[in-house]
């Protein structure tokens, strides 16, 4: 008697290739996935940005009029978007160091500044 030891290898070669293509899928739909993600941020980057810039320029105004009163630590823009600022003295006597981070929803932009 003759045995057909063939029956199985094409159904293995088929799960293989299948279990190939289901991997490139699944990789290629997390890419796709991150890259909308990242596409969607931008805008929040660049009002958190903004807010970031907005906190230099208060620290620099208060730096520059003191007795105005100004306070740049926490301020509100909008509900969602908000900067802190702090400037410290730096190594010479003439440098100073702004540092101001913006906010917004979950993002996080920041400037620093030296005058």
């Amino acid at each position: 008697m003759k045995q057909n030891n063939k029956k199985g290898s094409s159904l293995l070669i088929t799960i293989l290739v299948i279990a190939a293509l289901m991997s490139i899928a699944f990789g290629l739909s997390k890419l796709a996935l991150g890259e909308t993600k990242l596409s969607r941020d931008i805008s929040k980057t660049l009002i958190a940005y903004y807010a970031a810039d907005s906190g230099a320029e208060c620290q620099m105004y208060a730096d520059r009029w003191p007795d105005e009163g100004v306070n740049c630590s926490y301020v509100h823009i909008s509900t969602n978007v908000y900067f802190r600022a702090e400037g410290i003295d730096g190594p010479a006597p003439f440098y100073r160091t702004i540092t101001a981070k913006g906010f917004y929803g979950d993002i996080r932009r920041a400037v620093e500044l030296t005058y």
